[in-house]
């Protein structure tokens, strides 16, 4: 198994990023994302506690649970299918207010099984790492776009 944690600090409010990233929906803006379906609507919020959503990036597709939802200081999420196949222990993304706004961190924990696993797993953090910057650049440009429409 290996861990990929991502750190950034979004110049927005805390409420503001947190909105931009947990808006499932706007995954598909994306660079690389064909598309991201909400599947089943949280329990108590429609991107909360309960929803899945279901992300189309051509050679990967992948079907998360949000497993975890403290608006706005974190979400969990688990991802329940993959295309190729991966094992997936946990995706945990923080939301902390500093002076130059808000600082995310996304740690995910996954692996894979086969005997090519190790080199798989090289793979998967390099596609994962580059994924997780291109969301947070994207979840920064609604933030920011949202706080200066106020």
């Amino acid at each position: 198994m290996r861990t990929l944690t991502v750190t950034q600090i979004i110049p927005a409010p805390i409420d503001d990023v947190f909105e931009a990233f947990t808006d499932h929906e706007k995954f598909s803006e994306v660079f690389g994302v064909r598309s991201c379906t909400l599947i089943k609507q949280g329990s108590a919020e429609k991107n909360g506690l309960g929803a899945i959503r279901e992300l189309d990036c051509g050679l990967l597709r992948l079907r998360e649970e949000v497993t975890g939802f403290d608006r706005p200081h974190r979400m969990e999420y688990k991802i329940i299918n993959a295309r190729p196949r991966a094992d997936h222990e946990y995706g945990q993304v923080d939301f902390i207010e500093v002076p130059d706004g808000t600082k995310v961190t996304w740690s995910t924990r996954f692996g894979n099984r086969s005997p090519l696993g190790g080199l798989l797993d090289r793979g998967f953090a390099i596609a994962f790492g580059i994924a997780f910057r291109l969301t947070l650049r994207s979840a920064e440009q609604r933030a920011v776009a949202a706080s200066r429409a106020r």
